[in-house]
């Protein structure tokens, strides 16, 4: 029957397709039929009241095994099976007298095997023939194999495309199955409790709720094309089929069974965009275009053509573009029509006039439109070129405006084609060689230069085979003067550009020769132009800063040597004199090509030619590297005596105020125990005193000890990566007895991960002392605070703030002794005054600084700087 019908179908195709007219009552070109003949998989075949074939579709071949020519003559019994040759033929037959008939039979094909064909057969009325379309059912004849109603089941609901469920009423899921999961990525149990319409798109669903209302009255519904949000949000394109099951009672809800079509969707869309650019492209071209068919009838016409003939589309489709066209063009228009029908592209230049009586240029364009290998029609585009034209013309009065300006210009210019002809030469050229250009225009250069000098032939053929501009310069000695030649490729040949140079020659040769003296010297030596552009170094430059020629040229020599620590104040001071066109004498901070410092002590000397125009600079620089080291050297053992002269003073005052005091007390009490009885009270008394004497000695000692250790071994230990939170806390927690005794307590605010390169025990001395002077010297009217933080500086290195809020000290009257040894500013409290004076030791150790700030039973805040490293 499935096959039957699809015969049926096409048979009324072909029918139709043969005897189908245009609104117009043409009938349409018969090639439909022939393409239809030729590429239909059925077997299409015209058969005379005799039963013999007339035509046969080329499927006959891969059906049946005969070609058509085979086909053609034979009768529609002879490609039968002989059971079935009579019946066959006599229902074929049949057809003459009645409506159209459908049967089925086997035939057999050229090598033997029998086939199962199914026919439809209709009479022509016009032609008195039959029209047959048989189709191969060889496959469905094939008996179906049998399944099990469950293993379908699981197999087309499990695997399939389909997403299936069961929803309620009010659209709740209460099964979920198929295809759900891979579709939609929900799980059954998303879903089952849900709505599925909170899962449809909101501009959808007034569309699905309206069909879904409808589901009362009809059994089974339809929603097409709607999107449903998926388990990643995504929205997807499903079409859905919802059954009423309510009725049933195995199942008491409604089945709904759905499809992702957003594939099909998307591809629609693609191609609606894709028609709508192709129609947009034609709608708004501003050329006038419309389409004929091969018979010259407008099929289409665009809004240009329309706007500039004043007509609506029904007026001009089906009419012959000729109607609409001056007579004048109607000849024209004919034969460019006839020459693209033919297969060839053709387009002219027409002059018409518009409704404003001004002329127009129109380029008119006949493209064929070929499909399957036959011409359709032919597309016809008219675009106003007017505007071209016009600019044409202005291009043409720009050349003659450049040919003004080439034979203005100081410098000479001629221009070459391909072949070497000379096609213009300027004034200037005339005047340098003493010719007339008529009689060397189209002439080739090298017949009327036959004996050049060789760079001009190769200078000329490089600019050719490399596209690139080409100078150089030559002596020429017809002319007794040197020339500057500037080589142009362009597409249709060189532009060569050349001026007299002489005096610029003669200018380098002064240069050469002052440089050979440069060269000779150990010193710098640079020379620029008036702009301050290297042109030229000397050996020494590249032996003292490891820079050559090629590193320095086209660049002025700041860009090349200063650096980050070259003085701001200096680099200004030699612009300056640059701009005043005087010389100028600086000591400046260089880097070498290694990255090295280079101290230089510079002499630019401004140097003029005969008519006081500046022309270049001279900078000679002498390498005084050694003598800066030098001067550093004893700079830094000056400091160092100055560090030794303060510690000499510090050791002074020890021996002649902490040192002496207790001595004396020593000798006195030694000279009192010769002279009292050992037994008495008094003997006892005085010797207990010399020994709390002989104490203080040994604790001045073991100071000026350890400040004399720290001071021989501060640059001996190898600086290390310390983390401070690590060393500050270990500090905190040596004291963390001393703190929980007073009540204290310590915040830490500091940049997470933050490191220095420095000395851990100097780091550990620092925080140790402060916060232990912190607990010592805290105020009895609060507990202890001590805040700790650091951060990393814009210049690298790391800002560290130690506040207490103890009892304080007055800053102004402790001045300068704040961090000078045995120096205390509290009466109340047991102390030697040396841990201020380590702490800072320990910071200037690390190349850092240390401030402080206090205010009198408000607290103190020390302030440490430390530099990168």
């Amino acid at each position: 029957m499935g096959g039957q019908s699809a015969a049926a179908a096409g048979l009324a195709a072909a029918t139709i397709l043969y005897y189908r007219t245009d609104s117009y009552g043409r009938p349409h070109d018969t090639r439909i039929l022939e393409s239809l003949m030729s590429y239909s998989s059925d077997v299409i075949c015209v058969i005379d009241p005799h039963g013999r074939f007339q035509r046969v579709s080329t499927a006959s071949l891969s059906i049946l095994g005969y070609d058509s020519d085979e086909m053609v003559g034979k009768s529609f019994g002879d490609i039968m099976h002989p059971a079935d040759r009579q019946t066959a033929l006599a229902q074929c037959l049949r057809t003459y007298q009645s409506a159209p008939m459908y049967f089925d039979s086997r035939c057999l094909k050229k090598d033997g095997r029998e086939v199962g064909i199914s026919w439809s057969a209709f009479k022509v009325p016009a032609d008195g023939v039959l029209l047959c379309v048989g189709r191969d059912t060889t496959s469905e004849r094939q008996p179906p194999p049998t399944y099990g109603h469950e293993a379908l089941n699981e197999v087309f609901i499990g695997h399939g495309f389909d997403m299936v469920g069961l929803l309620t009423e009010e659209g709740v899921y209460t099964y979920v199955g198929g295809a759900t999961l891979k579709t939609t990525g929900y799980r059954s149990e998303d879903l089952i409790g849900r709505s599925c319409f909170s899962l449809i798109h909101p501009d959808d669903l007034p569309q699905v709720l309206a069909l879904w209302n409808q589901i009362g009255v009809q059994k089974n519904i339809q929603i097409s094309d709607f999107r449903f949000q998926t388990a990643s949000g995504e929205w997807k394109w499903i079409q859905t089929t919802v059954s009423n099951q309510l009725h049933n009672p195995a199942i008491r809800a409604y089945a709904v069974s759905s499809r992702d079509v957003s594939e099909q969707k998307r591809a629609s869309f693609e191609l609606a965009e894709s028609e709508q650019r192709m129609r947009l492209l034609f709608e708004n071209n501003p050329a006038l275009a419309v389409f004929q068919s091969t018979e010259g009838l407008i099929l289409d016409a665009n809004p240009a053509f329309l706007s500039f003939f004043k007509k609506q589309k029904p007026e001009v489709v089906y009419h012959p573009l000729a109607e609409f066209l001056p007579h004048s063009l109607r000849l024209l228009f004919e034969q460019s029509f006839r020459e693209a029908a033919g297969g060839r592209r053709a387009k002219f230049v027409a002059a018409v006039n518009n409704e404003a009586g001004e002329e127009r240029h129109l380029r008119v364009k006949h493209v064929p439109l070929v499909v399957q290998g036959e011409i359709v029609g032919v597309h016809v585009m008219a675009k106003d070129i007017t505007n071209i034209l016009t600019a044409q013309r202005l291009i043409k009065q720009q050349a003659e405006q450049l040919t003004t300006i080439l034979e203005s210009m100081t410098d000479a210019f001629f221009s070459l084609d391909k072949n070497w002809n000379i096609t213009y030469l300027n004034r200037e050229t005339e005047r340098v060689f003493a010719i007339k250009r008529k009689n060397f225009l189209g002439r080739c250069i090298w017949e009327v230069f036959p004996d050049p000098d060789p760079i001009y032939r190769s200078s000329y053929q490089q600019a050719r085979d490399t596209n690139q501009t080409v100078q150089f310069r030559v002596f020429e000695k017809l002319l007794n003067c040197w020339l500057q030649f500037k080589v142009f490729p362009s597409p249709d040949g060189l532009a060569v550009y050349f001026s007299d140079v002489t005096e610029q020659v003669s200018a380098e040769k002064k240069l050469k020769q002052l440089a050979l003296v440069a060269s000779g010297t150990d010193n710098s030596v640079i020379i620029t132009d008036a702009q301050g552009i290297t042109e030229w170094v000397n050996e020494g430059f590249t032996k003292h800063t490891g820079y050559v020629l090629a590193d320095m040229v086209g660049k002025t020599p700041g860009q090349v040597l200063q650096g980050a620590e070259t003085d701001p104040a200096t680099i200004e001071r030699i612009r300056e004199r640059l701009l005043q066109q005087k010389a100028c004498h600086v000591t400046i901070l260089n880097y070498k090509k290694s990255g090295q410092k280079l101290w230089f002590a510079m002499d630019i000397t401004p140097i003029y030619d005969d008519s006081g125009q500046l022309m270049q600079f001279i900078s000679i620089q002498q390498n005084i590297t050694y003598r800066k080291e030098i001067e550093a050297s004893q700079a830094k053992m000056t400091q160092d005596l100055y560090r030794q002269n303060r510690d000499l003073q510090q050791f002074t005052y020890v021996l002649s105020h902490n040192l002496r005091a207790p001595l004396a007390n020593a000798l006195g009490l030694a000279n009192v125990l010769t002279k009292v009885d050992k037994n008495s009270a008094a003997f006892t008394n005085s010797l207990a005193m010399l020994g709390q004497s002989m104490k203080q000695v040994d604790t001045v000692l073991h100071d000026l000890n350890l400040i004399l250790s720290l001071r021989d071994n501060q640059d001996v230990q190898p600086p290390e990566t310390v983390a401070l939170a690590d060393v500050c806390r270990e500090a905190i927690e040596h004291l963390a007895g001393a703190l929980e005794q007073c009540g204290g307590r310590v915040e830490l605010r500091q940049e997470e991960g933050l490191s220095i390169h420095g000395n851990k025990a100097f780091l550990y001395s620092i925080f140790y002392n402060l916060l232990s002077n912190s607990i010592k010297y805290r105020s009895p009217e609060r507990s202890l605070l001590v805040e700790i933080s650091w951060q990393r500086t814009a210049q690298g290195g790391i800002s560290i703030s130690f506040t207490d809020n103890g009892s304080g000290f007055d800053t102004y009257k402790a001045g300068s002794d704040v961090f000078q040894l045995y120096k205390r500013f509290h009466t109340n409290q047991r102390g030697r005054g040396i841990g201020l004076f380590l702490v800072k030791t320990h910071v200037e150790a690390m190349g850092g600084k240390i401030e402080v700030t206090s205010a009198v039973n408000a607290g103190t805040r020390f302030l440490i700087h430390l530099d990168a490293r």
